[in-house]
């Protein structure tokens, strides 16, 4: 270990005696304790540096290096000039490490007054500067990044849920659906993720649009209501109501679409097929009624829609007819009555056993 020197100067300018005075461990113990056995004569000096540091540089705020130094050289010019003043002019703190005469009781009481000296001068002369920043000053505000904590409703096949947001926007939420949002943010910025299928009635709010967030296509309002069904796999289907909506797509960059009311987007699985068509409110809302209804539905889309209400899973003990479509209305049916009307029109026979059901085709 290098000693700078034994002078109080030298050892509150050594790191590794403010560590060991500050963040002492057995290592360090071991250290200065062959120091002190090794140069006995600079307890005084070691102990006069132990209480400097202690007194005003707590590792609360810890110093640099150079900081320590840069304070110390400000000490030294101005004691320098007031030791001239006094009548103890032989008596000097112990430069060379080397002491040859014991201190006498009036050099101990200098000694003790140098060190009170010091704590004045640092706290007078340098005012708001080292010390008035880092003891006076309240401890400065750091705004820690707040974590992302998400809201999520997630409904499991055969149930449906009424939600309502704190914005005042109420979300019907269909089965097999999820509707999320960062929680920190949606005071400011109302934007909701869906997967699935939901029904939005937008509360009114100018000043911050409403936006739904579903397989990448951005649907925004101000005050409406409208239906997004966005299922995996399959072509997503955006319903207006009423009021106004603008729909942006990932590959229509600048661009969106704007939809009247009872007008609908159909968007191809890929993006690359983007329709606009009219709509009957009754059908497209039909699942917010508790009723299923079938228009020519291809039977991938009819099998989803029934594993989602009823929370089954379908198993085909056979292959359809190539194309095959289905068509029925039922309003608050049971699986077996829906089964049973569809049996006769799509030729099919079934099985439920709990929450399996075994389909053969005829």
């Amino acid at each position: 270990m290098d000693i700078y020197n034994d002078t109080v100067k030298g050892l509150v300018l050594n790191p590794e005696f403010r560590k060991w005075v500050l963040n002492s461990n057995p290592e360090l113990n071991k250290t200065w304790k062959q120091y002190l056995s090794n140069n006995p004569t600079s307890v005084k000096d070691v102990e006069l540096a132990r209480e400097l540091i202690l007194e005003l540089f707590s590792n609360q705020y810890p110093l640099q290096d150079q900081e320590y130094k840069e304070i110390w050289d400000k000490i030294e010019t101005k004691t320098s000039k007031e030791d001239q003043q006094k009548q103890f002019a032989k008596v000097v703190p112990i430069r060379q490490g080397i002491v040859k005469e014991k201190p006498s009781s009036a050099q101990n009481s200098f000694q003790f007054g140098y060190f009170w000296r010091i704590a004045s001068i640092l706290l007078i002369a340098l005012g708001l500067g080292f010390i008035g920043s880092r003891y006076m000053l309240p401890e400065p505000t750091v705004e820690m990044p707040q974590p992302v904590k998400m809201v999520v409703f997630n409904n499991p096949p055969g149930v449906k849920s009424s939600i309502s947001l704190a914005d005042g926007t109420r979300v019907m939420l269909n089965a097999g659906s999820s509707l999320s949002y960062e929680e920190n943010r949606f005071k400011e910025v109302r934007d909701v993720f869906l997967q699935g299928e939901a029904f939005f009635e937008v509360a009114h709010d100018p000043d911050r649009p409403f936006t739904v967030n579903a397989g990448g296509v951005n649907t925004t309002a101000l005050g409406t209501s409208f239906n997004i069904m966005a299922y995996k796999d399959e072509k997503q289907l955006i319903s207006l109501v009423t009021g106004k909506v603008s729909i942006a797509l990932p590959n229509l960059k600048n661009e969106e679409i704007l939809l009247a009311p009872k007008e609908a987007i159909s968007i191809s699985p890929d993006r690359k097929v983007v329709s606009r068509t009219k709509f009957d409110e009754d059908a497209i809302l039909a699942w917010t009624r508790k009723t299923i209804l079938f228009d020519d539905t291809n039977l991938a889309e009819a099998i989803r829609a029934l594993e989602n209400w009823y929370g089954v899973r379908f198993h085909f003990q056979n292959q359809p007819n190539p194309g095959m479509h289905l068509s029925g209305k039922f309003h608050n049916e049971t699986l077996e009555n829906v089964l049973e009307g569809l049996s006769y029109t799509a030729g099919l026979d079934f099985r439920i056993e709990k929450d399996q059901v075994s389909i053969t085709f005829k």
